[in-house]
């Protein structure tokens, strides 16, 4: 006997079935989304369309740098007139000046320590966040708070979420690039976590000949044979991807052969240096001994955007951790950035690029006003309460300082605390971003680069 359904009947019998397909429709829809590198529109009109992070892991001292505090020299050799608190218990409470003078510099006047005499020619491009702070005082848990938003592993970066939100340019380089090394998180400060693995940073190095291990295709294979490999695996990938749909695992690994047959011509020219003037190549001091190596990547970055890359991100190289011997340790490392970095804001602006190109310069935590032990060659120990920052380029105010420590550079003024979910929400914000709405499925919820951490974006010093 034929048996009628009725529209209610219907419904009710296969409301599951309805269920099923709209949510196979939906994760289709947001993995075809997560594995493309394909450029997105923005939420809204973006100031900046890319980014260069000058990422200075192991805790600068900024109060020696480009945050003076005149009072620690009346201080200086006696104890601090408040308590001064530190990781260990009963820290000292001996002030430490700084051993180096600072220059009033460019027509802001803005005085910066004579460790740094490149960037004092180009320090009015320059936008100091005075006032931040973190919540971790120990570098593992700070630095995965300042590039993931958490005080631990497992989270993706900052440059993950960028080009997830907008992907890059550029098909034939990949949309999140990392140069050099000094995190002591390692690649987990370039990592894209449980974001797809499309959008983890592609370690790249300033080396013509190798920019990417194994980028190079091996003399004794022709480029013939290499097609006919390529061709092979995409079918076999394709097979594997039709009885797996949602692999995410797969689609990167498809998406990476693809990218890496494309990059053996573009990374090697992205990464050769002799097409550009010897007035450039001075610029950077890329035959310096001491400074050459970040110089190189510095050039490289721009090189990289200049090519379409979304985000690049450098390592400002190790030995910031100054906990003794700062007076001996701190000049050289100041040497190693200082020219490339302020080349790049001087490359950056006299080609144009510097208006839709944000740099940001951070490192986790800066340093106590406070010598850490009294020996010989005292150093300074971590202070996550107050530190400075700086960000130059598209949407940023040039010649602005935001927020402020209190006179010895130890805690940030209580009205003017800034965090790093303030820094992750301006940065998604001048690219068109909106960081509430620039999340990813996972676990159960919606995650994003902020999360429950309060955020604001820095109006202050928007353009």
């Amino acid at each position: 006997m034929t048996r009628f359904l009725s529209r209610r009947q219907a419904l009710r019998e296969t409301a599951l079935g309805f269920g099923g397909v709209a949510c196979h429709s939906l994760m289709a829809a947001e993995a075809a989304r997560s594995f493309t590198m394909k450029p997105r529109q923005p939420h809204f009109a973006p100031k900046a369309k890319n980014v260069i992070f000058l990422y200075i892991g192991g805790g600068p001292s900024t109060i020696d740098m480009f945050d003076p505090k005149p009072v620690l020299a009346k201080y200086n050799g006696k104890p601090a007139p408040f308590e001064i608190k530190g990781r260990a218990l009963n820290g000292s409470q001996e002030i430490m000046a700084s051993p180096w003078p600072y220059t009033r510099s460019g027509q802001s006047g803005r005085e910066i320590s004579n460790l740094l005499p490149h960037f004092q020619k180009v320090v009015d491009k320059v936008t100091f966040v005075r006032s931040m702070t973190t919540d971790r005082i120990d570098h593992s848990t700070a630095q995965f708070t300042f590039v993931t938003g958490r005080g631990f592993t497992g989270f993706p970066t900052l440059g993950s979420w960028v080009t997830y939100a907008l992907g890059t340019a550029n098909q034939n380089l990949p949309g999140f690039v990392a140069l050099g090394e000094g995190a002591s998180i390692g690649s987990r400060a370039h990592s894209s976590a449980w974001l797809p693995p499309v959008f983890t940073g592609t370690a790249m190095r300033p080396d013509a000949k190798a920019p990417i291990f194994d980028i190079k295709r091996p003399d004794a294979i022709t480029p013939e044979n290499q097609q006919r490999l390529l061709s092979m695996l995409k079918e076999l990938n394709t097979e594997q991807k039709a009885a797996r749909p949602l692999d995410q695992d797969l689609e990167a690994r498809i998406a990476n052969y693809e990218l890496a047959a494309q990059m053996q011509t573009e990374a090697l020219r992205v990464a050769d240096f002799d097409q550009e003037p010897e007035a450039i190549k001075k610029l950077y001091g890329i035959d310096e001994k001491a400074s050459g190596s970040f110089g190189k990547q510095c050039l490289m970055a721009r090189r990289l955007i200049e090519s379409g890359v979304r985000f690049v991100q450098i390592y400002g190289g190790g030995g910031w951790d100054t906990h003794s011997n700062i007076a001996g340790q701190l000049p050289g490392l100041c040497h190693y950035i200082d020219q490339g970095m302020s080349a790049l804001l001087t490359d950056l602006g006299q080609r144009g690029m510097l208006k839709d190109t944000l740099v940001v310069w951070s490192g986790e935590f800066g340093r106590l006003p406070t010598i850490e032990a009294r020996n010989t060659a005292p150093g300074r120990d971590h202070n996550p309460y107050g530190f400075g920052m700086w960000m130059a380029g598209a949407g940023i105010k040039p010649g602005l300082d935001f927020g402020a420590t209190d006179e010895l550079g130890y805690a940030a003024v209580a009205d003017q605390k800034t965090g790093h979910a303030d820094i992750h929400a301006t940065v998604q914000h001048l690219l068109g971003i909106d960081y509430q709405k620039n999340t990813f499925f996972h676990e159960g919820r919606d995650e994003s680069l902020v999360g429950v951490t309060p955020a604001r974006v820095l109006k202050e010093i928007l353009a």
